[in-house]
Formats: C-alpha cells, sequence, structure tokens
C-alpha cells in the first residue's frame, strides 16, 4: 500500500481477506481502479496453486505467515543530478499516484501480468513502495536514480514496484538495491519493475541483491522495448537464502537492442535462481546476453536462459552465453541456456554454457610464480567476475559488491 508515516501490518497472509485489502487502499486514498485491482490480484493469489518451481525450493518457505506492512519499508531514493528543471519525476510510486494517476493507471501492470502465477498475484494485490521514473521527450540525465530498498525485520515481507517510463528520444539510468543485514526468522521480498523504453530512447539498468540471510526474495523484471531503443541491463545477486527472479525483455518494433549482462555467487547454503528471457518479437532486432556463475560451499545456483524468436520477428541477431565456476565439489550448478525460433529469418542466432572447476594449469602458473593459493583462486574468481561488475554505474555499489564477492571467496 502507499507510502505513510504508519508502521502498522496487514493480518498474516493465512487471516487476511480482500475486503481488508479494499478497506487498506481506500483509507489510504487511493483511485478507486487501484482498489480493484488489487482485490482482483487477491482472489487470483488465492485461488491459484503455488507455480511448480523444480529448481526452486519453497518447501521451507511458509507464506500464511507472511505480514505485509502497511506504509514505508526503507525506501531510499537519490539522484546527484537536478533533474526536476527537465521535467523529470523521480518519487515514488504512491506518491505519484495522487497527481500522475492517469500515466500510472496506463502502464501498471502490462508489462508484468498480476496473474503470471500465484507469487505475481501476491504482489499486485500488496504493492507499496517503489519508485516511479518519468522522463520526458528528448531529455538526456547521466547520473543515475536510484532506488534503496531494506529489509531488517523477520517474519516480514516488502513488496516494492518500481515504474520506469523513457519518453521518445531520451536517456536514463536506473539503479535499485535490495540489502540488509543478516535477519532472524524468515524474510520475504516481492519486488517487481516494469519498465518502458520509448522510440530512439536508451535505459541503463541494474538490479543489485545483497540480502542478508534468511530472505527469500522472489521477483519480477520486465523492460518493453520500443522503435530503435536501447537497454542496457546488469544484474548481480550474491545474498538472501533463496532467489527467484524472472527478467524478461521485450524486444519490439523495429531496430531495438538489448545488452544483457549478469553474475551472481551461491555459497553457504544459499540457492540462487536467475531466469532471464529476450523476446524478439519485432523486426532486425539484436540481443547479447552474458553471464557469470561461481558457486562454493555447498552453494546452488541455476540460470535459465531463453532467447525467444517469435514467427513475425525478421533479422534477428542474437547470443546467449552462460559460464559457471565451481570451488567445491559440494557445489551445484544449472545451466539451462534455451532457443526457441519460430521464423525462417534469422540473421545470427547462437548460445553456449560452460562449467566446471578451477583450471589447475592456470592455478599451477600463478602458485610457481609464488602466489599463495588462496590468493591465487581470489584473482582467478575476481577476474571472472570482473567485466560485470564494472559495468555497475554506482561506484559505492560496486565497491559493496566488490568486497561481498571477496568475503565469500575466504
Amino acid at each position: 500500500m502507499p507510502a505513510s508515516n504508519s508502521n502498522h501490518t496487514l493480518p498474516a497472509l493465512a487471516d487476511l481477506t480482500d475486503v481488508q485489502i479494499a478497506e487498506a487502499s481506500r483509507a489510504a486514498n487511493e483511485p478507486e481502479w487501484l482498489t480493484e485491482w488489487r482485490t482482483s490480484a487477491w482472489k487470483k493469489f488465492a485461488e491459484s496453486a503455488p507455480p511448480f518451481w523444480k529448481r526452486t525450493d519453497l518447501s521451507k518457505f511458509h507464506p500464511e505467515t507472511i505480514t505485509a506492512p502497511l506504509g514505508a519499508h526503507g525506501t531510499t531514493l537519490s539522484c546527484e543530478q537536478d533533474f526536476a528543471k527537465h521535467g523529470v519525476i523521480f518519487t515514488t510510486l504512491a506518491d505519484a499516484l495522487q497527481e500522475h494517476g492517469d500515466l500510472i493507471r496506463q502502464h501498471l501492470g502490462t508489462a508484468i501480468d498480476p496473474a503470471t502465477h500465484k507469487f505475481t498475484a501476491l504482489h499486485a494485490a500488496l504493492w507499496q513502495d517503489g519508485a516511479f521514473l518519468y522522463v520526458p521527450k528528448n531529455v538526456s540525465i547521466e547520473a543515475p536514480f536510484l532506488a534503496t530498498f531494506t529489509f531488517n525485520n523477520g517474519h516480514a515481507a516488502i513488496f516494492p514496484h518500481n515504474l520506469i517510463i523513457v519518453e521518445r528520444g531520451s536517456s536514463a539510468m536506473f539503479v535499485e538495491e535490495y540489502v540488509s543485514d543478516d535477519i532472524e526468522g524468515q524474510g520475504y521480498s516481492s519486488p517487481a519493475t516494469e519498465i518502458f523504453v520509448g522510440e530512439d530512447a536508451s535505459l541503463k539498468y541494474a538490479a543489485v541483491q545483497i540480502w542478508g540471510k534468511g530472505v527469500y526474495h522472489i521477483g519480477s523484471q520486465r523492460v518493453r522495448l520500443n522503435n530503435h531503443s536501447n537497454l542496457n541491463w546488469v544484474i548481480a545477486n550474491v545474498g538472501g537464502q533463496i532467489q527467484h527472479v524472472e527478467a524478461e525483455t521485450s524486444l519490439e518494433n523495429v531496430g531495438s537492442r538489448v545488452e544483457w549482462t549478469g553474475a551472481t555467487f551461491a555459497n553457504g547454503t544459499q540457492s540462487l535462481l536467475t531466469a532471464p528471457i529476450l523476446r524478439h518479437a519485432g523486426t532486425n532486432t539484436e540481443s547479447h546476453l552474458d553471464f557469470k556463475t561461481v558457486v562454493d560451499e555447498d552453494g546452488y545456483s541455476t540460470f535459465d536462459g531463453l532467447i525467444k524468436i517469435e514467427h513475425e520477428s525478421h533479422g534477428t541477431i542474437t547470443r546467449l552465453e552462460e559460464h559457471a565456476l565451481h570451488l567445491s565439489p559440494k557445489a551445484r550448478s544449472d545451466s539451462i541456456p534455451g532457443l526457441k525460433i519460430d521464423t525462417n529469418d534469422v540473421a545470427r542466432a547462437g548460445h553456449a554454457s560452460t562449467s566446471g572447476q578451477i583450471d589447475e594449469e592456470q592455478l599451477f602458473y600463478m602458485l610457481a610464480r609464488g602466489i599463495q593459493r588462496d590468493e591465487a583462486v581470489r584473482m582467478i574468481v575476481m577476474g571472472f567476475f570482473e567485466p560485470t561488475l564494472d559495468r555497475i554505474p554506482v561506484e559505492h555499489l560496486r565497491e559493496r559488491i566488490t568486497n561481498l564477492v571477496e568475503e565469500k571467496i575466504r
């Protein structure tokens, strides 16, 4: 629900009803269309079975105990450039409802369908806070727009919804960060990000997940690209207990392009799944996806990537690669790269995947030159991740991720 100064929560999901959701929505002065949208989504949640995710173990997750907060839950928005004078809007989505309700109604839920599965329906019913970024036509903002979400209460949940609209001929950079210390009990993070990039516009987008232990992170990210638009997307996931993130880009109309780069590091008993989809639905579209995985101890990582070229798409150029590095014999990684082509007119398409231990010859070469084994392993892992980490556009965030990766290696 919209941000406020209230620290109250709704009843636990086991006791929550659509009537209570409607009452909370109206008490927050939300428009009636949103109240109806929430209650409809809640009914979908209540009626639907949990999705069958073979590689995401939710057996120890108890959603019926979740208590969704009413009001702000630790959202911080920042940008170091004076953007308002250019007509740019950057505020919480809840606050934007009051002045930009029609614009929000036009876009909300059109990239991410609440009926996708049980957890997207739950998010649609209970979202609160999140960022709203609107960049009008022919405006370029160089400084990143940063949205930071914190989580510090056991047995609680957050549902931030980010809505990003970049109009024709504009360019911007949006970064979302999910960060917390380790928590006691069980936390639930259910973010969703919907992004619309207009004709001849470009967006740099980074999503960084560095939750502490005990957090279940089930998120959705969807980007829609218009004519000759460009997306540079980087994703880094190293925190939390269980993660299931679905990240889709839809390349529509003519000449849209995406560079998608990702990295994940699972150790301890972490289970981190990332599922990117690049859907080519337009003409002469181009995509490149490169993902790096490191697993250690009893960690488990899944890369479930798919490039889909629709029947109406022509002249597509695309490439998907995923590479996994194992630091422990107990660690596991599953790589599921997919390429589905429904047209005969493809310019170039391919995918590749590798998985294995550290190259012993490379390690021997470094040891022979006096480098200690632990330091050699650290250097190899950091070199493996460096191309992805270097693309994180916020310096302090890039340093934090780098430090966390180095701590995991020790």
